[in-house]
């Protein structure tokens, strides 16, 4: 893990939710941030497409 932070748009947790490789975000930052505009993008509006499931579960998000 490194010291960085990440700001993430919704393309990183739904392609690495499709390869089932969520987990590599926080072994790569050390403080991942998703925008509330995102959040709702990937979970809500996003709800039964690849990734929501998923990305609502995550509990280091």
């Amino acid at each position: 893990m490194t010291n960085s932070v990440i700001v993430a748009d919704s393309s990183p947790f739904i392609s690495l939710s499709i390869i089932g490789q969520l987990e590599l975000l926080p072994q790569l930052y050390q403080q991942i941030l998703i925008p509330p505009a995102v959040w709702d993008e990937v979970t809500v509006q996003g709800a039964g497409l690849p990734g929501a499931q998923a990305v609502s579960q995550l509990t280091w998000l």
